[in-house]
């Protein structure tokens, strides 16, 4: 569940790179009898156009993170990553912002971008393949001296 700046974002870029392929096609036929450097260069710009919009009718479309083999796989469109479940030590809900972070291995983590609705389903998912996860709730800035 993306956030609507996010929504907003990704729709403003595919706009912008929608635009691109458009002018960019309008360029290729016009040059395409003048200037062969031209067609060249719009033609790698309208492919370039045309990859991006490709990738963010993916992350628009395709979000979502599967646990499978002992691994967390977090899939955006055509990006995705993997995670051994077994280098999770935590997941921390903080209520404030109704964000879920897990932790990682060498003091990393990750904001997970589900529906609040779906916290339980994923933390107890993770669970099921490595118990050792800790789990807690905590409201933003407590831990922060006054």
């Amino acid at each position: 569940k993306y956030t609507v700046l996010i929504w907003v974002l990704l729709t403003a870029i595919l706009c912008l790179s929608l635009a691109g392929v458009g002018w960019n096609i309008f360029n290729v036929i016009e040059f395409s009898r003048l200037n062969a450097v031209k067609t060249t260069t719009y033609s790698i710009i309208l492919v370039f156009s045309a990859l991006l919009c490709i990738v963010v009718i993916g992350v628009m479309v395709y979000g979502k993170y599967v646990i499978k083999d002992g691994k967390l796989y977090t899939c955006f469109g055509f990006i995705r990553t993997k995670i051994e479940v077994e280098k999770i030590t935590a997941v921390i809900h903080f209520k404030k912002s109704d964000k879920l972070v897990i932790y990682f291995n060498q003091n990393k983590y990750a904001v997970v971008v589900i529906s609040p609705s779906e916290y339980d389903n994923f933390i107890n998912a993770l669970r099921e393949v490595n118990p050792k996860i800790a789990f807690d709730n905590r409201i933003d800035g407590e831990d922060t001296p006054a």
